[in-house]
């Protein structure tokens, strides 16, 4: 087996540890999976770039094209959990300022 490719093999690996954690990722663990994600993101780009420039471009997108569709399939995923905790937090919001005014309108009947 080649360098290059032992090398994308890990980054494959990297991949899948990423994909796994955004799975895995829910509300309440959100605080603390997010620091591991990002520091894996970190490594993940590193990796890349140390492929890039120890074997150029040309050879990184011949062995690593499935890389690149992988990190948008990942970078697709990340997005639709970020629309998941948008739609929870104005939600929640919602529950808020309808709670706020039901205790309003109370406080406004008891005089």
């Amino acid at each position: 087996m080649k360098k290059i490719e032992i090398k994308i093999e890990r980054t494959n690996k990297l991949l899948d540890k990423i994909s796994d954690n955004l799975d895995n990722l829910i509300v309440e663990t959100f605080d603390s999976a997010s620091p591991v994600i990002a520091k894996n993101m970190k490594a993940l780009q590193k990796a890349k770039n140390e492929i890039i420039d120890e074997f150029g471009l040309e050879e990184f997108l011949k062995y690593g094209s499935d890389l690149l569709n992988r990190a948008k399939l990942i970078g697709r995923k990340f997005d639709n959990i970020i629309g998941i905790f948008t739609h929870e937090e104005e939600k929640l919001e919602k529950e808020l300022l309808s709670y706020m005014s039901k205790k309003k309108i109370a406080n406004y009947l008891r005089y």
